[in-house]
């Protein structure tokens, strides 16, 4: 993997925070655009993970690469903020590099093996399978997003980057070498403060962040009528993490 060809934008100053972006085509400066005020205060730190905004794919999606290349940003330690896909690899980051994660914030991620035991997270899992098994690539992507609460509307035809990533939802499993109880596990021991954030539109994903933010000990919030993508509705999300970073004796 390559950290020079990651495009990474940089806002504001103050301590550092690292935001981690799910399936935003347009990466993270797009993805976390309602987290610009947070500038007067913090220096934000927005990557483009590989395939997204301005940097270039390296193969498919890896959540153990993407976490290599998040974890070379944190420097001497950073606030982490994870949302979808992107709060996969902020957990892996995490748990792997503890000494230099600040606090750690979930979003939605995507690390439902946690919670896979449930009736309700199961049911999802099931659409979800269904959904990366259909062999259109258009439909695939409207089918995963539908599940997981994105509602938008996709390019006719798609973006490159939208039919990379149609292409790679089959990898998007988080492989099992590593589950995400024994990064909770790591990341609990370790003694990094914890926030875990729903957008209070699934119950599945409720479920599912209320499991992990009781593995890791971590502070619960949900910011609803946003989907999957609480962080777009701005004042309330970002004074949810400030009294969060505020609190924190860091």
């Amino acid at each position: 993997y390559s950290r020079s060809l990651m495009h990474v934008e940089r806002q504001g100053s103050g301590p550092k925070v690292v935001f981690v972006h799910g399936g935003e085509e347009a990466g993270g400066a797009v993805a976390f655009a309602s987290q610009s005020p947070l500038a007067h205060a913090f220096t934000l730190i927005l990557p483009d993970l590989p395939g997204h905004g301005q940097s270039p794919a390296q193969g498919h999606k890896n959540v153990e690469r993407d976490a290599l290349l998040i974890a070379d940003l944190l420097g001497d330690g950073a606030h982490l903020v994870g949302h979808s896909y992107g709060g996969a690899v902020a957990l892996r980051v995490a748990g792997q590099h503890p000494e230099v994660v600040h606090s750690l914030t979930l979003i939605e991620p995507a690390t439902f093996d946690i919670a896979s035991d449930n009736p309700v997270v199961f049911q999802m899992l099931i659409e979800l399978a269904q959904a990366i098994a259909i062999p259109d690539p258009r439909k695939r992507l409207e089918a995963f997003a539908t599940t997981v609460g994105i509602h938008k509307t996709w390019p006719d035809p798609l973006s490159k980057t939208y039919l990379g990533l149609a292409e790679d939802l089959p990898f998007l499993q988080p492989d099992t070498l590593v589950s995400t109880r024994q990064l909770t596990e790591q990341v609990a021991a370790a003694g990094i403060p914890a926030l875990v954030i729903s957008g209070g539109h699934r119950e599945a994903f409720e479920i599912l962040c209320d499991v992990l933010a009781e593995a890791l000990g971590a502070q619960r919030a949900v910011v609803s009528g946003y989907g999957h993508a609480p962080q777009q509705s701005g004042e309330p999300f970002n004074s949810c993490l400030e009294q969060f970073w505020l609190h924190l004796s860091v």
